[in-house]
This record gives structure tokens, sequence and C-alpha cells, in this order.
């Protein structure tokens, strides 16, 4: 009796631990599981984020193609027609202009030629700048800062560091940090009563950073992601190159735009 007793505890200890290895088998592979299911949750509601935030992208590009389109139609009409228009009508009236005011007429259509001459030179401007292809960007953005300091009195200042280093840059990367400064400067004028913009530009080994300072009055660091289609205008220009930005800002303390630029990760090579 004293053995078989014994037996039946062992039986019952076996039991036992191998009911408690499968519960703990079980616990083990229910948790497993639940973690895998709630990775590829998030990994799921990752990719959709991303995917989300590439629509926008792409619809900031839509967007910022179309506006150029029609700024570009709006140009085209109310000043090249308008000034075709003058100068069709101006030639009309010669046929029936005398002597004495065939010479002021004649001056005038060279004034309105002139005029439409310059007209079609800033749509050009601002569709490719001219100088970035034969100066580089350094000197086109030096340019385009000096043209916007006067007509609107913001003083800019660009302080180059980085041993002439734009100079050198491939004509796309070079026209979408212009872009992108473009943007800033324009949302700088409308919205951030700044006084002083400051644009620093360094190398640091393969890598360019051009950081963008205004004095402004700032934006809520919570409310940078929601600026809407400008700066995703700006994040679509910048990923389109493979450049990286920040953005630091806080109301009262001025905006800051920090844009890197990895040079050896170009498709060109540059030689500086």
């Amino acid at each position: 009796m004293e053995v078989q007793k014994i037996n039946d505890n062992i039986i019952y200890l076996v039991f036992l631990g191998s009911f408690g290895g499968l519960l703990l088998a079980s616990s083990v592979i229910f948790m497993y599981m639940r973690y895998q299911r709630r990775f590829l949750q998030q990994q799921a509601a990752q990719q959709e984020a991303e995917l989300e935030h590439r629509r926008q992208l792409m619809y900031a590009t839509i967007q910022s193609q179309e506006s150029e389109r029609i700024r570009i139609s709006r140009d085209l009409h109310d000043h090249i027609g308008s000034s075709l228009s003058k100068l069709r009508f101006m030639v009309a009236r010669i046929k029936q202009a005398d002597a004495g005011t065939l010479q002021t007429m004649t001056e005038e259509c060279k004034g309105s030629i002139d005029a439409i001459i310059g007209d079609v030179r800033n749509i050009s401007h601002s569709l490719s700048p001219a100088g970035l292809s034969l100066w580089g960007l350094q000197d086109t953005l030096e340019e385009f800062c000096s043209q916007i300091s006067q007509s609107s009195g913001l003083d800019i200042l660009v302080a180059d560091h980085s041993d002439a280093c734009l100079k050198h840059l491939p004509f796309e990367e070079a026209l979408s940090l212009f872009r992108v400064i473009q943007e800033l400067v324009t949302n700088t004028i409308k919205h951030a009563a700044a006084k002083k913009v400051t644009i620093n530009i360094s190398k640091d080994h393969e890598v360019v950073t051009l950081q963008y300072v205004d004095d402004g009055k700032g934006v809520n660091a919570a409310n940078i992601k929601g600026q809407g289609i400008g700066l995703y205008n700006i994040e679509s220009r910048l990923d389109m190159i493979g450049a990286m930005y920040e953005v630091v800002s806080a109301p009262g303390a001025g905006y800051t735009f920090t844009i890197r630029l990895a040079l050896n990760k170009l498709n060109k090579i540059i030689a500086v």
C-alpha cells in the first residue's frame, strides 16, 4: 500500500508538472501571439501614416505646380497680353499719324516693347533663375535676397562658411534649395512680422547645412506640422533631393529652419 501511494504521488506530481508546463507554454505562446498582433497593428498603422504623408507631399507638389501655372497665366494675361494689345493699338494709329506725332508714337512703341521684354524676362526668371546654372546657388541666393531686401525692407543676411560649396551643387539640388528659401522668405514676409533674416551656410565633412533664422513672432511648436500646404511643399522639394530638415520655433522666439544635405549621396560628383 505504501508503495502504491508513493507511485500515485509520483504520477500526480508528473501530471501536475506536465499541466503546469503546458499552461506555462500556452501562456508564452499567447503572450507572443498578442505581442505579434500588436506589433503588426502598429506596423500597419505606421505604414498607413507614411502612405498618408506621401499623399500629402504629392498633393503639395501638385498644388504648387497648379499655383505656378495660375500665376504664369495671370502674368501673361495681365502684363504681356495688355502690353501687346496696347502696342497693336499704337501701331494701328501710326498709319494715321502725321510727321509731327510719328516720332512720339515711335518712342511709345519702343517703350512698350521694352516693357514686354522686361515682363518676359521676369516670368522666365521666376520659372528658372538664369543665374543658377551660370553662377550657382550662392550668387543667385545673394542676388535674390538683395532684391527682396530692397523691395520689402526686410534685412536679409547671407553668411557663407561652406568654402563656396553651393557654387558646385548640381542644378536639381540647387533649384530645390533655392525654391525652399523662396518659400521661407515669403512666409516670413507674410506671417512673421520679422525685421531680420539670417541664412547661415556651413559644411562639415560631406554635409552642407543651411540654417534659416528670422526674428519674427514665431509659431507654436505643436502646430508646426499643421502649417498647411507651404510646409508640405517645402518637405516635398527636400525629399526629392534627399535632404533632411528641422524646425525650431516658439511664440515670440523667432523661427529657425535647418536643412542638411549629404553631398556623398548626390547622384553627381561635386568637386570642391
